[in-house]
């Protein structure tokens, strides 16, 4: 009953197909980017060039993306980065040279910038009041199956049809996201006053906001130890199928689909846990809590003697990850405003882009072979596990 009422608000109902559209294009793009980029121009430096454009506006762009958020609102600049997106998507069939074709991509990166705090401050908005729990283990479930279905629907239509078609489409699905975002009303006039146009004006109010709400701490060093163990889990997965269980490449899509399989079933749990976590102490704990489990159940894939071992484990630390998502958007809800949270969002977000790239890079700890496979997951693992213990120990000792 309770979620078809969540699912009754017509506004939650607005954004979350938005949020829908918007995380599977995304995901398909971060599988058909490489495609392109690789049949036209080569898998050289232009491909590493190509993956790094995408990401540098998020880092460099946060404090203005925060003020324009907090002038306009969220819903025009979310709507002009989604049509920008939308432009720029076909582009990359059509540049002449590679160089264009990184300016492309520089344009979409600087639209990704908007679009993901922004549809994150425009989700807040829309969570019905107590709800927040259920809502955000939708939102995290959506986002979920998007990463699931979303690249092996691009590599599909790739090689049903043909990259410029499948990047065609993707443009046409940003269109019906832009669509689907105009019937949302508009942003109301804000009430407080007006965010620091420089850089300076954000950077004080960000430390404010750290300074007042210390618990952010908690939520914050965590997710960054989970974003570098994130980030090498990819290329982990990849090699602990080819090295350790000696499988063809293509059968390590099968982890992922497992992981996936994995949260889906947290999502189911974390809407159980809605009722019981009422209060700001047991979320976090149970944030906490959940981090540590997912980061120990994913470091014992080192162990697994089999890929059926290997996806048992994927899909049970999957559970407690889900768990942790929902807590932790619900955490920053309950405990900063809407215009805060712009400011936490972009913050945060660009130094999650950093750990998760960083995690990406920490896999040539390996392929040099300054590491073992076993010894680059132990890292990885306690990139994820060390910043939850002082956290814990400390709830700990105030019981």
């Amino acid at each position: 009953m309770k979620n078809s009422h969540l699912w009754g608000h017509a506004a939650f109902r607005r954004i979350s197909l938005v949020l829908a559209v918007d995380s599977f294009c995304s995901w398909m793009l971060v599988a058909a980017l490489p495609l392109a980029v690789a049949t036209r121009f080569g898998a050289g430096a232009e491909l590493v060039g190509s993956l790094a454009l995408r990401l540098l506006p998020s880092l460099l762009l946060a404090p203005f993306v925060a003020a324009l958020l907090r002038r306009s609102g969220p819903r025009l600049p979310v709507l002009c980065a989604l049509l920008a997106t939308a432009v720029a998507i076909p582009g990359l069939v059509f540049a002449p040279d590679a160089m264009t074709l990184q300016m492309i991509v520089l344009v979409i990166g600087i639209a990704d910038a908007v679009i993901t705090p922004g549809l994150l401050a425009l989700r807040a908005g829309v969570v019905p009041d107590g709800r927040n729990m259920e809502a955000n283990t939708a939102f995290q479930a959506i986002d979920r199956l998007a990463k699931i279905f979303g690249p092996p629907a691009a590599g599909l239509m790739a090689a049903a049809t043909s990259i410029s078609a499948t990047l065609l489409a993707l443009a046409l699905a940003q269109i019906g996201a832009v669509l689907l975002l105009r019937l949302q009303p508009g942003d109301k006039p804000a009430q407080q006053r007006a965010a620091p146009p420089h850089a300076s004006g954000f950077t004080k109010e960000a430390i404010a906001i750290l300074r007042e709400n210390p618990l952010l701490w908690a939520l914050l060093l965590p997710a960054f130890g989970y974003m570098v163990s994130l980030g090498a889990l990819q290329p982990f997965l990849f090699w602990l199928n080819r090295d350790q269980f000696h499988r063809g490449p293509e059968m390590w899509t099968l982890l992922l689909a497992a992981q996936g399989a994995g949260a889906l079933i947290g999502a189911f749990v974390s809407h159980r846990l809605a009722g019981a976590l009422t209060n700001t102490e047991t979320l976090l704990r149970a944030y906490l809590v959940s981090s540590l489990l997912e980061g120990l159940s994913t470091f014992a894939l080192i162990f697994a003697p089999n890929q059926l071992v290997a996806s048992g484990l994927l899909i049970v630390g999957g559970i407690p990850e889900m768990v942790a998502f929902a807590t932790y958007f619900t955490l920053v809800q309950r405990c900063l405003s809407l215009e805060r949270q712009t400011v936490l969002y972009a913050l945060s977000l660009p130094l999650m882009d950093v750990c998760l790239i960083a995690g990406i890079v920490s896999g040539a700890l390996y392929t040099s072979s300054l590491m073992t496979l076993g010894q680059f997951w132990l890292f990885a693992s306690a990139c994820a596990v060390l910043p939850v213990l002082p956290f814990l120990k400390r709830r700990a000792g105030d019981r």
